[in-house]
């Protein structure tokens, strides 16, 4: 194995090591109170998760969620000179896509320089990432329990006490497996002389003594709350397709098809891949269309789950593809969290096996060893 695989494994191997020290004991505290207050510290048998919203409700929440709320943040943040008061003067007011050319720029300030320049401008663009979607939280989860209530009023989630426990242990299974297949699938295609992406956030770097906090809520809460309720607190549960049946929810009936609803999701995982325009993304959602295919004509035990389960962990990993070939382990993660969410009934467990599993590289990245 080449030398920054191995170090790259050592250095989360010792990053799992830090989070363990802290998980473990709360697990271990999470699953000694459920057995005191009798609650159930297994995973309950599958069975039908009704929810009351549709397709256009799902549609919507991504929208507002994940697109509108957090770009509205950075744009107040940054017309407020909010980065400037909290930075100082120095904090580079151009974005990365804002600076010219590099040849034009080096030719005229010297590549050294201008590395440095943009440099700096791709660290503060991470900053700004940061604080936006870190900010933007309250309003994200506040929007949503908001729009429930009001439209779904008889509604009630699952309780999900006594499932701190089986969370770490969740996460204490799933994590190594991720993480082992996400070294070999780097390894595989360096080897294939396509060396991985790096993504933004290893570009992390600190300029005041609270940007590490600011870093871990954001990769370790607020981005994990965040996609869990939305892939599998709202896309998984309307794409296996069972519905509450109360008086009250009669008006939100489905427009979709039950059986057309992963093919709906896998659609759109591959039209979100051609976004990138690369390749590596395409192909690879079209490779997990085809194994939707061969799930559909195999799979007969809990086919709506297992259905549900793939299409949203595929879409998962493309709205990730970006950064290649990261969709390819966290399609892994994906069918985990999914398999969390439907043995389960809610989004408690795979937020907190999310919010672990980000932690890992959070410290990592916060040791050094990205660089």
């Amino acid at each position: 194995m080449p030398v920054e695989f191995s170090s790259e494994a050592i250095g989360m191997l010792k990053a799992g090591a830090i989070v363990s020290a802290v998980a473990v004991p709360l697990g271990l505290l999470g699953w000694a109170k459920a057995r005191a207050q009798s609650a159930s510290a297994m995973p309950p048998r599958v069975i039908p998760w009704r929810v009351p919203w549709g397709g256009f409700e799902v549609f919507a929440a991504f929208l507002i969620c994940a697109a509108i709320v957090p770009d509205l943040v950075s744009f107040l943040l940054s017309k407020s000179d909010f980065f400037t008061h909290v930075y100082g003067p120095g904090f580079p007011s151009l974005r990365p896509h804002q600076l010219p050319p590099a040849e034009a720029s080096a030719a005229v300030a010297g590549f050294p320089a201008m590395t440095a320049v943009r440099d700096n401008a791709a660290s503060a663009e991470v900053l700004r990432q940061l604080w936006a979607r870190t900010l933007a939280l309250p309003a994200q989860i506040g929007l949503l329990l908001f729009a429930i209530r009001i439209l779904y009023p008889a509604w009630r989630p699952r309780s999900q006490k006594g499932n701190i426990g089986l969370a770490v242990a969740f996460w204490a299974v799933l994590t190594p497996s991720v993480l082992i297949f996400n070294v070999l699938v780097n390894l595989l295609f360096s080897l294939l002389d396509t060396p991985p992406e790096s993504h933004q956030l290893t570009g992390f770097v600190s300029r005041v003594s609270f940007d590490p906090l600011l870093f871990l809520l954001q990769t370790c809460v607020a981005a994990p709350l965040v996609e869990e309720v939305l892939f599998r607190g709202l896309l998984l549960p309307w794409v296996i397709g069972a519905r509450d049946r109360g008086p009250a929810l009669v008006a939100a009936a489905p427009v979709a098809p039950v059986t057309s609803r992963p093919w709906i999701v896998m659609i759109l995982a591959v039209a979100f891949s051609a976004l990138t325009g690369k390749p590596g993304p395409v192909i690879f959602a079209t490779v997990l269309a085809v194994g939707m295919a061969i799930v559909w004509v195999t799979v007969r035990r809990w086919k709506y789950h297992v259905r549900g389960v793939y299409a949203a962990a595929a879409m998962f990993a493309m709205v990730h593809s970006a950064v290649w070939p990261s969709p390819v382990p966290l399609f892994l993660l994906g069918l985990g969290l999914g398999w969390c969410a439907v043995r389960t009934r809610g989004v408690l467990v795979p937020a907190i096996v999310h919010g672990l599993f980000n932690a890992v590289s959070a410290v990592y990245v916060l040791r050094g060893g990205a660089s």
